[in-house]
C-alpha cells in the first residue's frame, strides 16, 4: 500500500514540475529567437 502511494505522489510531482516548466518557460540564453533576429546583415 505504501508502494503505492509513493507511485501516485512521485507521478503527482513529476505533473507539477512539467505543467510549472510549460507555462514559464525559461528564456533562451545566447540565442536570439523571433523573426529574422538571427540573421546577421
Amino acid at each position: 500500500m505504501a508502494i503505492g502511494i509513493a507511485i501516485v505522489v512521485v507521478y503527482a510531482l513529476m505533473v507539477g514540475v512539467l505543467v510549472f516548466r510549460y507555462d514559464h518557460p525559461n528564456p533562451r540564453r545566447g540565442k536570439i529567437s523571433g523573426r529574422g533576429g538571427d540573421f546577421s546583415e
